[in-house]
């Protein structure tokens, strides 16, 4: 197994045992400093630590992503593209620009925050079906060339 691989095993392991563990806000820099002291060793220099866990982070970022995200097709809510009709255990909730993404459980959001998932739901399905359109506009023109 590569040593990414390993990672990715490891932060798959800690979001459990954080849901597990009913942590409400689930971030990518709590993740990350879990992750850094399954691997840190005491001399590690600071600039190494840093390093490690803003990667982490992102490996964190990339995993909580494709577990409950709206967007991901890998969320546990889809099936290739189509609603499973279960809905995710986690949503992401609002954030500001330079802010990480938390994930609250479904039981722990606000209705505030309920809306604002619906209307990205919404908004992403818009911008699918307005890709389709768009790709079924060039199929057809592509035939008509032809």
């Amino acid at each position: 197994m590569s040593a990414h691989a390993e990672i990715e095993q490891e932060i798959r392991k800690i979001i459990t045992e954080l849901n597990d563990a009913g942590v409400v806000s689930l971030g990518p820099t709590a993740i990350a400093l879990r992750t850094y002291e399954q691997y840190a060793r005491a001399d590690d220099d600071i600039h190494v630590k840093y390093a490690s866990v803003e990667h982490f982070k992102q490996m964190a970022r990339a995993s909580l992503a494709r577990q409950y995200d709206a967007d991901a097709d890998e969320s546990e809510a889809y099936q290739d593209d189509m609603f499973s009709g279960h809905l995710q255990t986690r949503y992401p909730i609002q954030r500001g620009r330079d802010e990480e993404p938390i994930y609250k459980p479904r039981d722990a959001l606000s209705v505030a925050e309920l809306d604002w998932n619906i209307a990205q739901l919404e908004k992403s399905a818009q911008a699918r079906l307005r890709h389709a359109d768009a790709l079924r506009l060039y199929r057809d023109q592509r035939s008509l060339a032809a």
